[in-house]
């Protein structure tokens, strides 16, 4: 088994090499229950074995033992006639074990490819492989005549439940799965969508792999299985081909453990795995079919008994390509709409605000959108955006963390007691020790959480009041640290010159229109899903104005008694923070367990992730970027003192990152939302200056936005559920 390449077994096993999985007498208690006693039997390659029982009969348990999710207390398990141990699921689907479980855990949040690869994704250059993986998604779910879904990049929450059934099941047989476990697979489904499931059931048993089915539908047991073992009171009492076995002889084995009954002849004619007629609403010889669904669905389930021609394979593959994907920009903003109406807003909202505030602060006064007063609220706002971008990384977990405020100023206070002149320290050296301080407080943070599993609201909230009184002690009586190094005083007050600035923004959008542009130039060649090429023309084409914009108003003259122009160094670590958390989130396997857990933990721990470990380095990466925003605050007042107001800025982050649109209950949001929650908090910061209102009315304009960004979160999520 090599568990880089998907394979798709197209034969049969051997029949002499004997059951692939056998357990010999295994026992399971919990404390003085019996769960399982002395339990026998055989999985064979090649069959569907259904495992029936009435609830508390043990069947649960049975597939976990199987699964690496419980240790059997006694018994043996054999797999492939080698005496095995099975620790953990990871060490079951090492061995080829696939379990598709009733809640199918999938994260909602992630899209198809997503949810196949969680856990096991493909990385190019230390970078996630996406181009590999929707390839191998996409033929994986063709070869099984799956052609429902729209777009294997549309998230699973936009799915039907047969068509998550079927993710769940293409997923299992995507790493050269030998068996694949179903708990209750056409549980809550209609009629059409339970035909195609056990349609696709039936197909892994043709291709060579071995099924255990859970199901208390006796219909779908007769229609799908080759045999059923039946479970009373934790004990295996009958294991039989179906042709031995009718429906009521079923039921007296799950209530009583015994049966006197005889099945009725099925005649030459009835098939192993075909129920008898007296045992079905229907008579054998009458095909499946998809009543109800859609046309494509009817197709894909008529598609399962047509033989396989490379016509059909290509109609198929072709058939997954994305059907809503625009082809044309009339197309591509139709679809944008129709994300929109089924509560995938976007950024959307936090721009509109911004539109509304500024067109409301210049009716009120004309020097809110003067580029001196427009470049002042970007560098106003720095330490907002730079702290909500921290702060994103603990609410995609759905977590929070209270004390990034006073982490940064831990950073900045340490900092500038390394650079001043009895210390001696390069200001370079300074800045990493107080990055690496906040880093280690994020760290023991995050393992007080996970490993304790205390609440973070607690845990962080102590760390605010904690670490105000560590950075009070280490100002000292005093109460004030300057700082003179002119390097680290112009991380917020420095600017480049007007002619490096136009240099550096070429670079910066130069190579962004280049990776945008081969990105999806190569993604259209190979066939996936990409955004027309007149898309990214518009995109690279905002971006490139966005940059002149900027420019323009940074080299514009904003001083007074002498002259100021040029872009903020500022803005280059915020930009720098963006594209580097950007990609940290959006391209590694790092990110996308963080969008997993906030989507679905038990589906990440199921899938092979380390929930503490992540959880703790998110935590840590939150405190170092705190850090950063310490630092660049320090760097403003050119100092450290008393009056540093962490909790105001731990307020303003988290307010920042949700106001930009960044949800609250996890899994959703990018550190692009940190930076425009931050531009609309200094706006409003700003803009009420102007005017001369105090700090309280600062307050409550603030609070009034951010209950009207979660509203509208939560509004969202509605309508992403009723989608």
């Amino acid at each position: 088994m090599t568990p880089e390449s998907p394979a798709q077994p197209d034969t049969l096993a051997p029949p002499d090499i004997g059951p692939l999985l056998r357990l010999s007498g295994i026992d399971k208690n919990f404390g003085p229950v019996q769960a399982l006693v002395d339990i026998t039997l055989e999985v064979p390659t090649g069959k569907v074995t259904a495992l029936a029982g009435d609830n508390g009969a043990g069947k649960s348990v049975l597939i976990k033992c199987i699964a690496g999710i419980f240790a059997p207390d006694d018994g043996q398990i054999f797999w492939e006639s080698t005496p095995v141990r099975l620790n953990s699921p990871h060490e079951a689907a090492a061995l080829g074990i696939e379990t598709v479980y009733q809640d199918l855990a999938l994260c909602d949040n992630l899209d198809i490819v997503q949810n196949l690869f969680l856990g096991r994704e493909r990385l190019r250059h230390f970078l996630l492989d996406e181009e590999s993986m929707e390839i191998a998604a996409r033929e994986t779910l063709s070869s099984l005549a799956v052609t429902t879904v729209r777009s294997i990049r549309q998230p699973v929450a936009s799915l039907s439940g047969g068509q998550r059934q079927s993710v769940a099941i293409a997923k299992s047989v995507l790493w050269n799965s030998k068996l694949v476990i179903m708990d209750e697979p056409t549980a809550a489904l209609g009629v059409a969508q339970t035909e195609v499931v056990l349609r696709l059931i039936r197909q892994l048993a043709d291709r060579g792999v071995a099924v255990l089915v859970v199901s208390h539908n006796m219909n779908d047991v007769f229609h799908v299985a080759d045999r059923i073992a039946v479970l009373h009171l934790g004990r295996l009492v009958a294991v039989r081909p179906v042709t031995e076995l009718d429906r009521q002889i079923v039921v007296d084995l799950m209530t009583t453990g015994l049966s006197d009954r005889a099945r009725p002849e099925l005649g030459p004619s009835a098939p192993a795995g075909q129920p008898a007629v007296a045992a079905t609403e229907a008579p054998p010889d009458e095909p499946m079919t998809a009543v109800g669904l859609p046309e494509e669905a009817t197709a894909a389930v008529v598609a399962a008994d047509e033989p396989t021609t490379a016509a059909a394979k290509r109609d198929a593959v072709l058939a997954l390509n994305p059907v809503i994907t625009a082809t044309s920009l009339p197309d591509y903003f139709r679809a944008a709409l129709a994300r929109v109406r089924g509560g995938e807003s976007g950024v959307l909202p936090v721009l509109a605000g911004l539109v509304l505030i500024s067109v409301l602060f210049q009716s009120l006064n004309p020097n809110f959108l003067t580029p001196g007063n427009l470049v002042n609220l970007l560098i106003q706002g720095s330490v907002f955006m730079v702290l909500a971008m921290g702060q994103i990384f603990v609410l995609l977990l759905g977590e929070i963390d209270l004390s990034i405020g006073y982490v940064g100023g831990i950073g900045g206070v340490i900092m500038a007691e390394l650079v001043q002149e009895s210390t001696g320290w390069p200001w370079w050296a300074a800045i990493a020790v107080g990055l690496a301080a906040c880093a280690a407080i994020g760290a023991l943070q995050g393992t007080i959480i996970t490993r304790l599993r205390l609440p973070s609201f607690v845990v962080t909230l102590g760390g605010q009041l904690g670490w105000l009184g560590v950075m009070l002690i280490i100002l000292g009586s005093g109460g004030v640290v300057p700082i003179n190094d002119t390097v680290i005083n112009n991380v917020a007050s420095g600017n480049l010159s007007p002619v490096a600035s136009w240099i550096v923004m070429l670079a910066i959008a130069g190579a962004f229109s280049a990776w945008t542009w081969l990105r999806d130039a190569r993604r259209r060649t190979s066939g996936l899903v990409a955004p027309p090429a007149s898309v990214s023309a518009l995109k690279i084409a905002a971006v490139l104005a966005a940059g002149v914009a900027i420019v323009w108003l940074c080299n514009t003259n904003r001083g007074i008694l002498i002259e100021i122009s040029g872009v903020p160094w500022v803005l280059l670590v915020v930009l720098g923070v963006l594209a580097a958390w950007t990609l940290l989130l959006g391209r590694t396997r790092f990110g996308r367990y963080i969008y997993a857990i906030g989507g679905n933990a038990e589906a990440a721990r199921r899938g092979g992730v380390n929930l503490a470990r992540i959880r703790t380095l998110a935590f840590m990466l939150a405190s170092f970027t705190a850090g950063i925003g310490g630092i660049v605050y320090a760097s403003r007042l050119r100092s450290v003192s008393t009056s540093y107001d962490g909790g105001t800025l731990v307020l303003y982050a988290v307010a920042a990152a949700v106001i930009g649109g960044t949800s609250l209950f996890g899994g959703r949001g990018k550190v692009l939302h940190g930076v425009l929650g931050g531009l609309v908090i200094a706006a409003i910061d700003n803009g009420m200056g102007l005017q001369g209102y105090s700090a309280p009315a600062k307050y409550v304009v603030t609070a009034l936005v951010l209950v009207a960004a979660v509203t509208i979160d939560a509004v969202a999520r509605r309508g992403r559920t009723r989608s």
